[in-house]
């Protein structure tokens, strides 16, 4: 039978992954390279001035694809709120504190 001692607990291994496939430098080198390519095929003239690659904004993007979002951006966009949505709590709260202070009278 195994007795426990609390000073004596294993502490779990710490988390050390090294991405085996992954090389920073490898991907630096290659964006490096791509880089030299564009700018000589650029001074050739095989290539215009200016790529016309367009990066799409990921927020603008998935805020398009989502219905809730979407409607939310249109409803700040627009400038209309709701007195009760923008201030919900604050009402209950009010509320509860009228309610207690008539119980509180009454008793």
């Amino acid at each position: 039978m195994a007795k426990f001692f609390f000073y004596n607990n294993r502490k779990p291994r710490r988390f050390n992954y090294k991405p085996i496939l992954f090389d920073p430098d490898e991907d630096a080198r290659k964006e490096k390279l791509q880089n030299r390519i564009n700018a000589v095929k650029r001074e050739m003239g095989v290539l215009e001035e200016e790529e016309t690659k367009e990066k799409k904004d990921f927020k603008a993007e998935f805020v398009s694809q989502t219905k809730h979002f979407k409607k939310r951006q249109e409803r700040v966009e627009s400038g209309r709120s709701s007195f009760i949505s923008n201030n919900g709590i604050l009402i209950i709260i009010v509320v509860i504190i009228i309610a207690a202070y008539f119980y509180w009278l009454l008793n």
